[in-house]
């Protein structure tokens, strides 16, 4: 290896993401043992960004930086040879006086932590999924999602935003959290985790990179299932849909499908009744229902929504938008092994029809479809449960 391979290319900072395929990178420490330029280098634990598309590896900017300085070193004493062992950077910031588990090597080699000010605060705290959970539960907080990985967890005073990586463990910045009361720092602490080394997620790409990726479908309807749920706990005052580890990790695997199997259609049509039907919370559904004064056709979730929101619009159009719901019910149950092969193909046919799809449909098509019209509906949902102030508005 020449030394000239060690300055970053072009002389840009190096990124997350690699230059190959343009996909994230996670942190890992090697035994880097190479010949630099006439001088054979032996570094033990040199942090380094490791590509799982590519399998390459890249050097952050402070590893280029030890291997330049260890290279003149040797230059100057004559020496063809280094041998060493890095240590680890120690947390040196004080932002809390509650003992989280930090790694500094995450905010010293991973590409735009560090700033110059306020140093430490963008060190990134690893969490159990689980942590979510707690916030979700209490009538102080909301949860959001602006995206498979990327959401918020709101309360009166605050804001605190958070991703989820590749390894489904919620991250946030030390920061943000030292912001907070400390007996919730100390929960936090409870379900707080080792560093994974890994960021890669739209909270990074928004909050790091300030970088605006594409409207998708799935953060689309992410967004109108957050305001629905927003709306409908703001209007009744009682939470529609609660989290657990199972729904996380079902919202942060939310992703286009990329082949039409048999198996990935059951766990396709699962995912979203899982997100947008199971999580509805029956009993409250049925505890407002009643308290309007309504009744349903049904005691499922499906009936006593349609019957709640036709309160506010007795047009037949709710019927209509409910449609979509409907339909991924039924795709459920066709692909879920429990129903005759006869009544899979009446309930795939039905549902191709109601989507005005061929029964031969593709899958990625309809899955696209379904979030679309989910999000309309949704949507929709919000406006007439809490309508906009158009007052402020034109105000």
């Amino acid at each position: 290896m020449d030394l000239s391979e060690v300055f970053p290319s072009g002389g840009r900072p190096q990124s997350l993401y690699c230059e190959d395929c343009g996909a994230s990178m996670d942190m890992r420490f090697i035994h880097f043992s190479e010949s630099v330029s006439g001088i054979n280098m032996s570094i033990k634990g040199l942090p380094t960004l490791h590509c799982e598309h590519c399998d390459k590896e890249y050097l952050p900017d402070d590893s280029r930086f030890a291997v330049i300085y260890l290279h003149e070193q040797a230059t100057k004493a004559g020496s063809d040879r280094v041998t060493t062992v890095r240590n680890k950077k120690e947390v040196t910031y004080k932002f809390s006086n509650v003992p989280f588990l930090i790694d500094a090597d995450d905010y010293f080699y991973l590409p735009g932590l560090y700033r110059q000010h306020d140093v430490g605060f963008l060190s990134p705290l690893f969490f159990n999924s689980a942590v979510l959970i707690k916030y979700d539960n209490s009538p102080d907080y909301r949860v959001t999602f602006a995206s498979p990985t990327y959401g918020e967890i709101d309360a009166a005073e605050y804001a605190i935003p958070f991703g989820i990586n590749r390894f489904g463990k919620i991250i946030m910045w030390l920061g943000d959290v030292a912001k907070l009361p400390e007996a919730e720092q100390f929960y936090l602490r409870s379900e707080n985790v080792e560093s994974d080394h890994s960021l890669g997620s739209d909270f990074y790409d928004g909050q790091i990179e300030c970088k605006f990726t594409e409207l998708t479908k799935e953060k689309l309807v992410l967004e109108a299932r957050s305001k629905f749920i927003g709306n409908f706990n703001k209007k009744f005052g009682v939470q529609l849909a609660h989290l657990d580890s199972q729904l996380i990790d079902t919202i942060s695997a939310l992703r286009p499908p990329v082949i039409d199997t048999e198996k990935e259609r059951r766990y396709v049509f699962d995912s979203l009744n899982r997100i947008f039907l199971e999580a509805l919370d029956n009993s409250v559904l049925n505890q407002v229902m009643t308290g309007l004064g309504a009744t349903s056709r049904g005691s499922g979730s499906l009936k006593r929504l349609q019957a709640l929101l036709e309160i506010f619009d007795a047009s037949g159009k709710i019927s209509e938008m409910l449609l979509p719901f409907y339909v991924l019910y039924d795709l459920r149950i066709a692909y879920s092994h429990l129903t005759s092969a006869e009544r899979k193909a009446q309930l795939i046919a039905s549902s191709a029809s109601r989507l005005g799809l061929e029964a031969g449909f593709d899958l990625a098509r309809a899955y696209g479809l379904i979030l679309d019209l989910v999000a309309e509906s949704l949507s929709y949902f919000s406006e007439i449960i809490e309508p906009p102030n158009t007052d402020v508005e034109k105000s």
